[in-house]
């Protein structure tokens, strides 16, 4: 069979429901790969189990849909012998994420590794091409989902990986499925890296444009003298230096605790809750109640804990805090919101950036307080601000235009996987 080659995104128009090839046959994964398993974690209370480690340790959040050309974790001969279920198995083995963060990824394997007891390990076998497979799985991803059983966590359980059906074509069919995939996929990615390249340089841009403006202003003819930051440098000589607890002041939710999910389902309404997610644009859920109301005057929502943590965004109006989330709130009119939010995104960049990478990030009510910042007289303020929206909103249209483009190629990648291995595109 001959693969046909796709390149329009506007022509890409297929129909997702097509079911496998006739003269294919589907087969249990149990029956396709023999010694399908995982792993385990060693103790970590034990050195000897780590320290100079230099058998490769893979993670599920290493898995990504892509092949694995190396892990960041090792382990030692030590642990490989003092943990019966670790097991080295061979390169162009197929990994799939069964619970956490990256639930039903799937990785193919370019070294002999073990992994710990998230991963199901499929090993090669005479029987099919790993490539092929490897595809196989990704498309199955949502049916992979499907049979994940729990609350809390979802997990796919071994023998559920164990029991599922892939239709396989011969294994010189696979082979020239698998030598399209990697030819087209390939494209794609390539395409995908340059215009996330692309938005890192924007951002980068956004960041600097915003860094000078609120350290320098807009007269850059000005007089400077130091700040006492280090970060920062020199700002306008008539600015003031103020550390934030004297002007600002911040407020979590009294009810944060009770906002779990359950909660938000059986108490669904208009009023937002704000967490410290920044998908969704920052709003987890919205329910029947609210505990702040700030009618049309805006406050600054700042993320506390985690990955996303010190990122801010304008808000008003009434609406909920989760726990991972705070409000900050000027004191008086010496401080225009507007203008702080486009502060505070660098200055807690700055902070966050000196944060030891093996460090939970934590932004704690303390900290915010500790914190020192140039405040320029509110006109300036009214000015920079100004500047900024329009600048910065000129940034930000061509980075989604960007993340949009991006997403309409990953659809198409997911597309051609799905179509390709159910015997798609024939000629």
């Amino acid at each position: 069979m001959i693969y046909q080659r796709i390149d329009s995104l506007n022509s890409f128009q297929i129909n997702l429901t097509i079911e496998a090839s006739t003269h294919w046959k589907k087969r249990r994964l149990s029956r396709i790969c023999k010694d399908i398993g995982s792993g385990t974690t060693p103790s970590r209370e034990n050195n000897l189990n780590f320290i100079d480690g230099t058998i490769p340790w893979v993670l599920t959040g290493e898995l990504n849909n892509s092949v694995l050309l190396q892990s960041n974790f090792y382990i030692t001969e030590y642990a490989l012998d003092h943990y019966p279920s670790l097991k080295i198995y061979p390169a162009n083995s197929i990994i799939i994420a069964m619970y956490g963060s990256t639930i039903g990824k799937v990785s193919i394997l370019k070294f002999a590794s073990t992994v710990n007891q998230a991963c199901c390990v499929l090993p090669p076998s005479e029987g099919f091409d790993s490539t092929f497979l490897f595809y196989s799985l990704i498309a199955a991803k949502e049916r992979l989902l499907s049979l994940a059983v729990g609350g809390a966590q979802s997990n796919i359980k071994v023998d559920t990986v164990k029991s599922i059906k892939i239709a396989l074509p011969s294994i010189t069919e696979q082979k020239k499925i698998s030598s399209y995939l990697d030819k087209e996929i390939g494209l794609i990615k390539s395409l995908i890296i340059k215009r996330e390249k692309l938005i890192k340089l924007l951002k980068d841009k956004k960041q600097a444009l915003i860094r000078e403006s609120i350290s320098r202003g807009m007269n850059k003819n000005i007089p400077l003298k130091s700040s006492g930051i280090n970060y920062l440098g020199k700002v306008p000589v008539h600015w003031s230096v103020k550390r934030l607890s004297h002007l600002f002041k911040t407020l979590k939710g009294k009810n944060s605790q009770k906002l779990t999910k359950t909660f938000c389902q059986k108490n669904k309404g208009p009023y937002p809750v704000y967490s410290g997610q920044t998908d969704g644009n920052g709003i987890m859920a919205s329910i029947n109640v609210f505990e702040f109301d700030t009618g049309k005057k805006r406050v600054i929502l700042s993320t506390t804990v985690g990955a996303k943590a010190m990122t801010v965004k304008n808000i008003h109006g009434r609406f909920n805090l989760s726990q991972n989330c705070m409000i900050i709130l000027p004191k008086s009119d010496e401080c225009l919101t507007s203008y702080f939010e486009y502060c505070f995104s660098s200055i807690f960049q700055l902070e966050r950036a000196l944060i030891p990478s093996y460090i939970k990030p934590s932004f704690r009510k303390e900290d915010f307080l500790k914190i020192k910042i140039p405040v320029p007289p509110i006109k300036e303020q009214e000015n920079i601000a100004r500047f900024l929206k329009k600048e910065v909103g000129q940034i930000d249209e061509l980075i989604e235009l960007s993340e949009v483009f991006i997403l309409k190629l990953r659809e198409k990648q997911n597309t051609l996987i799905i179509l390709a291995t159910k015997g798609g595109f024939p000629i």
